[in-house]
């Protein structure tokens, strides 16, 4: 049982606020306790990682590969992602944001990013990030906690690169895509093999227009759009916390 019962929440804002509330500023450690707290069959720990004490803890999602988001009702997908801090005393984002595997076979056939996998699943995410330090996990505190939508200023950003990738999946170079031909949007492996070996199949899917195998990737949006995502946030809703972030020039 979740700590919040989603199904009572009727619109993203609330479930925006409602987790805002509950979560910013708060440790692994007391979030854990709460969890622990609202159901006592529960195997949330604050030595868990921190996604599963969140979305499976809090939120009540539990891991999977569904092509809808993670609250479908409210089309939310959430989203636990890590920020450092650089040496120049800045915060910034610490890795990259996967997101859903990337089906070739299906996706060559949209005109539009607003018609992929990516937009169905991701339109909307709630992101709950917090300050990965070199202490103990439990002592790691949420950050900020806020709700992204992917709306026409997102769309005409990323746009370039998901018709890059569209390209290549249809000159039968899906095996050739690769992240530096990308400015934000772009794709990552997503498998526990060896793509280079053979005779390992786990890392590897079939592509329309190439008998060539292709690597089982997920999209992924790279460090420095994310970085420019938490600005604007930071700038509507925080504007005083802009100076404790990186910034990060977008590409022209």
């Amino acid at each position: 049982m979740a700590v919040i019962d989603v199904s009572q929440i009727k619109t993203p804002e609330e479930l925006e606020e409602i987790a805002k509330r509950d979560l910013e500023g708060k440790s692994l450690q007391e979030i854990a306790k709460w969890v622990a707290d609202s159901d006592g069959t529960s195997r949330v720990l604050s030595k868990s990682s921190v996604g599963y004490v969140i979305e499976d803890g809090y939120f009540g999602v539990g891991k999977n590969s569904n092509k809808e988001p993670d609250l479908a009702a409210l089309g939310v997908e959430i989203k636990t992602s890590p920020l450092k801090m650089g040496k120049d005393g800045k915060l910034r984002v610490k890795e990259p944001l996967s997101l859903n595997i990337i089906n070739y076979n299906l996706e060559h056939q949209n005109k539009s990013l607003k018609e992929s996998s990516l937009y169905r699943k991701n339109r909307k995410i709630l992101f709950v990030w917090y300050v990965h330090d070199e202490g103990l996990r439990s002592a790691y505190v949420i950050k900020y906690v806020f709700l992204w939508e992917m709306d026409k200023q997102v769309l005409a950003e990323l746009e370039p690169d998901y018709q890059a990738i569209l390209d290549m999946i249809r000159k039968g170079k899906a095996h050739e895509i690769h992240q530096h031909q990308h400015n934000y949007l772009t794709l990552c492996p997503k498998h526990n093999g060896v793509f280079k070996d053979p005779n390992e199949r786990t890392s590897k899917t079939t592509q329309p227009f190439s008998k060539e195998p292709a690597e089982v990737r997920a999209f992924r949006l790279k460090n420095s759009y994310m970085n420019i995502v938490i600005r604007r946030y930071l700038a509507k809703g925080k504007p005083d916390a802009l100076s404790e972030f990186v910034v990060e020039k977008p590409v022209k």
